[in-house]
């Protein structure tokens, strides 16, 4: 997977000019890993700062509950001494004569030392109220029809409860002269079920001095007790003053993000808001902002700059390199002048001078030479080639044979016309020199006649194969190449052999490569002569054809080494009074498709 991916980004690479690489390898390894940086360094700062707030506003809520706690603790603790005191049951369920018997049994009751004991020794203020109506409003006892119509009252017998811990504003009344916040406990007085009268007790607990406690605790944060419905119960910011109504907690511009808690309250359901101060990490931040953005600039302008002169020195050289090298004056290369600088790409140019020098030499002392030595070459060949044609021209003219073929049709000589026409294809194939190139298939018809004009002179001393694969019908090759191989094998094979001989000419494909065959069960010839025709086969050439004798097998392998641009080889064995095979093998890619009229196998 790994060098999958290294191939891939190696060929994106490559596809990339040097410009838009320096643009990657600014952005990839200064821009990019300076951003990330900052990024994870800014993150841990704000989440090393969140925690820290959301520690602190733990601690601070701790802190305000165990305080609440402590308070009511204390409050309920004296309602439950006066909810089992017998005595102040017994005087809230008394029926008095006149007001002078209520006080005579209310000093009486002062005197209990019980009674001194369940109220206790706190600011609270103790308020019981009971339906009897021979109770005198005042003190410590008052009348339940004095209340009803209060608020916290009604609240109190619409919830079901035993007891309640309840905040409400007060409006002015008889108990207090200005409108204040408090803060009470209300509890049923049912103890004893012989009760004659309903009965209730609130105790007053001292806001002040709860909310007071707030404000000096020095909690490190605001913090905010309200109630369900927002209302800021109380807070160590201020807003805690008994004498203003209850704020809600919307108008302190709380955000949302914020920590919050709740807790049950004997009753209520307080949530606690904490906004803590802040540890000075941001405000730092902040008032170093002019500097951080000053020492972004120049993390990320002064490479800028220098990655721009590094472009400029890398970019615009290798472009004058590159055009220098497209750049030629007469057929010469330009050399580079004024060159500055020791690194790879001044090295390159000197480089590229040298090469410049020889090569200039190069074209002048051997490339225009061989030049005019190849044109003149062409130019002879072509000459020896239109008269190597020449030779093989026949002496016979058409009309002749034409005439003769005739004559012998009239007398019935249907075999000796059969023999002049075969004769006159062959000779119409040798004056024919249109092209020099014709079809596998094409060749194997004048094979096919001129085996059988062969036939009419040998008769059964002489039969033949010949084999065309069918997808090598359409390969083209040299006129004559395959009639000159089996003439050689008649001439040379068939003659000087008195017992039946046979012809086979073939032509396949193997793989990539066409190979032609001719083989004969003549003769055969002898070894020194085998190696020296073997010899010629492979190194045909023009001079050859200049010699006396016979020079058919070196034109046609000639004629196939230019075909095939000398990638052709040719294999040559031979046995005495055995016979004699010649195979030829070239790449496929040098003979060009024909006519697909020839095809199959034929055997006379």
């Amino acid at each position: 997977m790994t060098g999958r991916f290294r191939n891939w980004l190696d060929d994106r690479l490559n596809n990339l000019k040097i410009k838009k690489k320096l643009f990657l390898l600014y952005f990839y390894c200064m821009i990019l890993p300076l951003v990330l940086t900052d990024a994870v360094i800014i993150g841990l700062i704000v989440k090393r700062e969140y925690d820290t707030k959301q520690e602190t506003s733990r601690g601070i809520v701790s802190a305000v509950k165990y305080s609440l706690n402590s308070a009511a603790e204390e409050t309920v603790m004296l309602s439950k001494n006066i909810y089992f005191n017998k005595y102040i049951n017994e005087f809230l369920n008394t029926e008095f004569q006149s007001t002078l018997d209520y006080y005579n049994q209310y000093q009486e009751l002062l005197k209990d030392s019980l009674f001194d004991s369940s109220l206790g020794t706190s600011n609270s203020i103790i308020r019981m109220y009971a339906d009897n109506d021979t109770i005198v409003n005042g003190g410590r006892f008052w009348r339940m029809e004095s209340v009803e119509e209060e608020k916290w009252y009604r609240d109190f017998m619409d919830s079901g409860q035993n007891m309640q811990m309840y905040f409400y504003y007060e409006d002015a009344g008889p108990t207090n002269p200005s409108p204040v916040k408090k803060l009470s406990f209300v509890r049923k007085l049912d103890r004893y079920k012989r009760n004659k009268y309903n009965k209730l007790l609130r105790i007053d607990l001292d806001y002040n001095a709860i909310n007071q406690g707030m404000t000096m605790a020095n909690y490190g944060g605001d913090v905010y007790v309200c109630s369900e419905t927002g209302q800021i119960l109380l807070s160590n910011t201020g807003l805690g003053n008994s004498s203003q109504n209850y704020s809600n907690i919307s108008s302190v511009g709380y955000r949302s993000g914020e920590y919050t808690d709740r807790m049950a309250f004997y009753g209520q359901e307080l949530t606690i808001y904490v906004m803590p101060y802040s540890s000075g990490v941001g405000e730092v931040m902040i008032k170093s902002f002019p500097i951080l953005v000053l020492m972004l600039l120049i993390n990320v302008l002064f490479p800028w700059i220098f990655m721009n002169a590094l472009r400029r020195n890398f970019v615009e050289r290798i472009g004058f390199l590159s055009r220098i090298f497209n750049y030629s004056v007469e057929g010469r290369l330009e050399e580079i002048k004024n060159i500055h600088g020791t690194d790879e790409i001044a090295s390159l140019m000197r480089n590229y001078n040298i090469m410049a020098q020889k090569t200039n030499s190069l074209i002048e002392t051997v490339y225009k030479s061989r030049l005019k030595q190849q044109e003149m070459n062409i130019a002879r060949q072509k000459a020896e080639l239109l008269a190597l044609h020449g030779q093989i021209n026949p002496h016979f003219l058409f009309n002749i044979l034409e005439n003769i073929r005739m004559r012998s049709v009239l007398k019935q000589e249907y075999e000796t016309a059969d023999m002049i026409e075969q004769l006159a294809v062959m000779e119409r194939q040798y004056v024919e020199w249109g092209t020099d190139m014709v079809t596998i298939g094409e060749e194997k018809k004048f094979v096919e006649a001129y085996l059988r004009l062969q036939k009419y002179r040998f008769g059964d001393r002489l039969s033949y194969s010949i084999e065309i694969q069918k997808e090598c019908a359409d390969y083209k090759i040299p006129k004559l190449s395959l009639v000159t191989f089996a003439e050689n094998s008649c001439v040379h094979g068939i003659e000087d052999k008195a017992a039946k001989c046979w012809i086979f000419v073939k032509a396949y494909r193997q793989e990539e490569k066409l190979y032609l065959e001719v083989e004969d069960t003549g003769s055969g010839m002898p070894e020194s002569y085998l190696y020296y025709l073997r010899e010629r086969m492979e190194n045909a050439n023009i001079e050859m054809l200049r010699e006396k004798g016979r020079v058919g097998v070196i034109n046609a392998c000639l004629r196939l080494k230019m075909q095939t641009d000398g990638n052709i080889h040719f294999s040559l064995e031979s046995e005495k009074m055995v016979g004699t095979i010649v195979t030829i093998s070239a790449p496929v890619k040098y003979f060009r498709e024909g006519d697909k009229d020839a095809e199959g196998t034929v055997s006379r």
